[in-house]
Parts: structure tokens; sequence; C-alpha cells
């Protein structure tokens, strides 16, 4: 008993230490995503990003920084196991596997326009540059993670070097987090958290706390706490209020309900239909709308749709802005000024297209890979029942895709890519060289009815056409306004010295307006609010009578209201109306109602101002009474009312009739 007794114990310090030391990496990744998840919270109280500080946003706020600590349990899970069960290298390659698998799953539906953009200008196939980003983006993350792992270096100063490097590079990819593609990209904005989980992670020293029992009943009851708080953020059911208060977060981990299921097919329309009228029936069988019994004063009618990129609504009508747009101002004060007037969707190829089709892109047929477009459907184009009839027909596309063979314009006589491009872009064309052929083509059409339409990219982001250097983004976009406003001044008095003018009608619209900030978004399709789909529509010609009109319409009504004018019927599939009464001086009665759509968003406004969004990706609605609230500030869809859940209902009624579902078809997410 004694012999036993006196062998020596090792040294009590040493043994603690040994014990007590915690596995350092996993640990260091966990507190990483909560560094990660601090730093996404105080990004909102940048400059751009102040939101109200009511209950919705708290919650929002708990609920982000809750999967911000589900990323960090699931990284320390991942990487302890790694670590226990695998040698060091292998450890590694798992990691790198999953960085890639996941980023091949996720990543491409948000990035296929950067993908695209690079294909073209590399010349290799989309899939090839596809495959490129998501190994550039995805492989970064096991790279960076190597790299700015602890070392034993040589010299002190390299480690501080590393440790500044990584300080910087956390809160570089923070800043980005918070600043870029507000609204969007939800992938993208899962793996730059990443980055800033895994920066900041190597920032902290390697753990160690006294006592081993004493670290494990924390551990436990730390990771216990961390538990719970990540399962409420993940699968709790939170409020509609506050699904869109992390929506609107560009740097909310929001992808988890972009993954989740939308449910399924809706059953409400039956009990609204009746009362809802005729467009909320299908109206495949119906026969083709008559043209008016109004007819306008001009034989051989020349019709020009001039169509403007980017161009908001409340640009052209405030005064600060008159300059700008001298020639479309002195052509509203000429013409019908439809000042309530909506694009069918926030984003070029989805307005174009419901003009040219007549219909939403629900009801459409896209197809190919990453890469969408309409080439297969078979809806029939206004251009196309004009050329049927004799109307000689010309489109001046500014960029490829908008050719007859891409779906989204079909029907022209006349539709090729031709001129210089824009400075600093080889895909566009310079709306100068668009011009020059619009007014080409207005010469050749003296003697036959004739239709045109010129669309213009020079005023799309970044502005090309600016002409300045430096000042704000709203400034370049201004000056890129008055170029194509310059352009229209030309088109008007070609017509003029041709002889055109009595014969001639011109409609100047734009697909969609642009966001300066409003709703934390910027630039044009991440959303479908009024600073995006309310726009233009002014008409002018022989007949016309001079007036404002503040009667709700929609750019899908330009396809029947240009058939109308040649006295064409219009197809029963057009979900558009005639507003040829309106340019006469008459009014009608609409049936139809007014929606926008967007990267799986749908809209809807109703004639007593109501106006209802609903997000398939991420699972939100919103209610909103733009009479009193025209900014969408109050979100009224958690206030629970008979009459405004009528308005929620008639939008998921309208989109549950019309939709394309042929063959097992999904409409997909286009950018």
């Amino acid at each position: 008993m004694s012999k036993a007794l006196s062998v020596p114990a090792p040294p009590l310090a040493t043994t603690v230490r040994e014990e007590a030391r915690l596995p350092s990496l996993p640990l260091q990744l966990g507190a990483g995503w909560v560094v990660a998840g601090l730093l996404n919270l105080l990004a909102d109280f940048l400059p751009g990003h102040v939101h109200p500080l009511d209950g919705p946003q708290v919650l929002a706020y708990a609920v982000d920084f809750g999967r911000h600590l589900a990323f960090g349990l699931c990284s320390v899970a991942l990487v302890w196991a790694a670590r226990r069960w695998l040698p060091p290298l292998y450890g590694w390659l798992a990691f790198a596997l999953l960085s890639l698998s996941l980023g091949a799953l996720v990543l491409p539906t948000d990035l296929d326009g950067l993908a695209e953009r690079l294909g073209e200008r590399t010349g290799v196939s989309p899939g090839l540059a596809s495959a490129a980003v998501v190994l550039v983006i995805a492989g970064a993350v096991p790279v960076l993670a190597w790299l700015s792992q602890p070392r034993s270096w040589r010299w002190p100063w390299m480690a501080r070097a590393v440790q500044a490097g990584c300080a910087l590079a956390a809160l570089g990819a923070a800043y980005l987090n918070a600043s870029i593609s507000p609204g969007g990209n939800p992938s993208a904005h899962l793996y730059l958290s990443w980055l800033t989980a895994i920066f900041a992670g190597h920032l902290l020293p390697p753990l160690e706390l006294p006592g081993q029992a004493l670290v494990r009943r924390w551990l436990w009851a730390v990771a216990a706490a961390l538990l719970l708080g990540s399962l409420w953020a993940l699968f709790w059911p939170h409020p509609n209020s506050v699904m869109i208060r992390l929506a609107r977060r560009p740097s909310s981990l929001h992808l988890l309900a972009v993954l989740q299921s939308d449910g399924g097919a809706d059953n409400v329309h039956a009990t609204l239909v009746a009362r809802a009228g005729p467009f909320f029936a299908p109206r495949a069988g119906l026969p083709p709308v008559p043209p008016s019994p109004q007819r306008p004063p001009v034989q051989r009618p020349v019709v020009v749709l001039f169509s403007i990129d980017s161009l908001r609504a409340d640009v052209l009508r405030k005064e600060p802005y008159a300059e700008y747009l001298p020639n479309l101002r002195e052509l509203m004060s000429a013409g019908a000024d439809f000042t309530n007037a909506r694009a069918p969707g926030s984003m070029t190829k989805y307005t174009l297209g419901s003009i040219s089709m007549g219909k939403y892109f629900s009801q459409q047929y896209w197809s190919g890979g990453r890469n969408r477009w309409p080439k297969q459907d078979t809806s029939v184009h206004f251009a196309s029942v004009l050329s049927a009839a004799g109307v000689f027909t010309a489109a001046f596309p500014a960029t490829d895709w908008l050719r007859n063979a891409n779906g989204i314009l079909r029907g022209f006589e006349q539709n090729e890519l031709q001129g210089d491009k824009l400075p600093g872009n080889d895909r566009w064309i310079d709306g100068s060289a668009l011009t020059a052929q619009l007014i080409a083509g207005l010469e050749r059409a003296r003697e036959r009815p004739a239709f045109f339409w010129v669309h213009y990219l020079d005023s799309h982001d970044p502005y090309y056409k600016s002409g300045i250097r430096g000042g704000s983004t709203f400034k370049h976009y201004l000056r890129s306004l008055r170029v194509v406003d310059g352009y229209l001044g030309e088109v008007r008095a070609a017509l003029a010295r041709l002889g055109l003018a009595e014969r001639a009608l011109l409609l100047v619209v734009a697909d969609h307006g642009e966001a300066f900030g409003e709703h934390d978004s910027r630039f044009h399709g991440s959303s479908l609010y009024e600073e995006l789909i309310h726009v233009p529509l002014v008409v002018a010609g022989k007949g016309v009578v001079p007036r404002a009109l503040d009667v709700p319409v929609s750019l899908v009504d330009l396809g029947p209201t240009i058939l109308d004018w040649f006295g064409l019927e219009t197809p029963a599939a057009f979900m558009g109306q005639s507003l040829l009464p309106f340019l006469l001086g008459e009014s009608r009665s609409f049936q139809r109602p007014i929606v926008a759509e967007t990267r799986l968003k749908q809209a809807m406004v109703f004639s007593d101002g109501y106006k209802a969004i609903r997000d398939l990706r991420r699972k939100t609605v919103e209610l909103y009474d733009l009479n009193k609230d025209p900014e969408e500030l109050q979100n009224l869809s958690d206030q629970v009312d008979p009459e405004r859940e009528e308005h929620l209902l008639l939008l998921r009624s309208f989109f549950q009739v019309h939709t394309y579902r042929e063959g097992g078809y999904r409409v997909p997410y286009v950018k």
C-alpha cells in the first residue's frame, strides 16, 4: 500500500492544461460564426441601412443571429468529426468537398447572370462559365480557411501580419455582405458570411479553461442553449412581418427558406372567381376580341413603340428632373399621359416578353438549362398578328436576346442586331445606331402600314452614356436618361420631316423603374415595389386627345391597343385590354387585373388602391394601401381583416388559374 502511494503523480498544472485544452479549430470556427452574426447585425446601422427598431425588426435580428449560430454549430460538429476520425489531409478534402457540393447546389441559380456575361466575354459555353464561377466562389472557402489557419511562424511579425490580414478580411467580407446585391442572391451571401466566420474565427487564440469537469458542464450548457436558439431560428414559424424584414436584409441567411417547398398549388380560387371577373377564369377556347367601334382618323397607320430602360414614373413627373427629359415632357402635353401605368415585371425580359405575348411570365413556357428563354413557347405575339395582316413590322434590338429566335420578341419581319456597341459594353448596341436604323425604317414605310419597336439600353446601369466622371449614381442615371430623351427628339423630328406625323402613333414607355435605396434595394429586378413597376406611358398622334389619365393601366394593354389601332382582333389569350377609347377621348371599363412578376415574386394592384405582393421563394406576403401609403412602408398583411384577406386570395387565385403547368413544368427562377 505504501509502495503504491509512493509513485509520483504527474504535475497538476500539466494535467489540467492537457486535459482542459479545447480543440481549437472547431471552436474557432463556431466563434467565428458568432462574430459574423454580430457584424451582420452591426451592418444594419451603416448609412443607408437604418431600420425602425420595432418589434418585428428586433425579432428579425434575433432570428438572423440564431441562423448564424446554427451554421456555427454545424461547423463545430463537422470539423470536430473530421479531425477526430480523419487524417488532416482528408479532413481538409472533406471540408473542400462540402463547400463545393453546397456551391454546386445553390450558387448557379443566383449567379447565372454573372456566368452568362463571363461566357459571352470569354467565348466559353454557359455551362463551363457557370462551373468556373461556382469553383472560384465555393473553392475560396476551404483554400482561404487553410491559408489563414494559425501556424508556428519563424518570426513573430508574420503571425501578427496574418492576424491583421484576417481582421481586415473579416471586416471586408462583412461589409460586402451588407452592401452587394440587396434583396437577392442568398447563396452568394451565405458564402460571404462563411468567409467572414472563417477569418473572424482565426483571430481567436486557442482556448484553455481550467478544470475538466467544469469545462464539460459549461460546454454542455452553452451548447444546449445555442442548439435551442438555432432550432428556434430555423424551424419556428415566425410571423410574416419578421420574414419580410429578413428577406430585405441582403446579408440575412435566408437561403433555408428559399430551399423549402412552396407547399404546392393553392385551392382558393373557386369561391372568388365568379365575382372576380372573366380574367380570373381560363381563357382557352374564347373567341378573339373584336376591334373597338371607335376608329382613329388615320389611314395606313405608322406606329412606333419607343421603350426606355429603367425610367421611373416619378422622375418623369417631378419638376427638378424636367431638364433631363424635355422631349418626353413635351410629348406628355401633346398626348395622352397615363399617370397610373404599371409594368408587368421589374426586369426587361419579363416586361418585354409580357407585352409581346400578352401573357404574364408564369403563363409562358421558359426552357433551356441555366439560361432559360421562351424559345419553345407557342404563344401568339402581337407582332405576328400584324405581320400576317400585311403590316410591315421591324424591331431594333439593343441586345441579341431580343431577336426573334429567343422568344422574348417574335413575329417581326426585320429583327437583326446591327450597329456600334455601347462604350464599355460589347453586348449592347448604342442608342444612336438604333435611332439611325429606326429612321431608315421609317423612310421605307411611307406607302404601307408599319409597326416599329425600339428598346434603348443606354439608360441601364451602370449608365454608360452619362458622360461624366464622379458624382452620385443617381446623377449618372439622370444624365443617361437625357441621352435617350435626345433620341426621342430625333425620332419625332424624323416623323415630321418624312411627312409621317399625320399617320404616326408614338407610344413611349419604360420596361421598369429603378431603385436607389428604397426598401433596401438598388437598380431593378429584385422586387415589385412602386419604384420598379410604376412607369411612364405616354401616347401621342393624330386623333389622340391630349389629357392626363389617372385610370390604372398595364403595359400588357399595349398589344391590344396597337392591334386595335390597326383595326385587328386581339387574341383571347391576351391578358390586356385596348386603351384606344381613352386615346380618342372616351373611356371604358376594365375587367382585367393589373399584375407584375419577377424572380418568383407576384404582385397585383387593385382598383381600390390596394396592392398585394407574394414571394414564392421566400414564403412571404405583403399588402399595402397605396392611397394612404404610396411609399409602401406599412405592410397590412398581418392585420387580419376579411376585405384585406380577399386581396391576397385574389392574387393567389389568379396565378392558380393562369400558370403554365403542362408536363410537370414548374415556373422557374429567372434572373
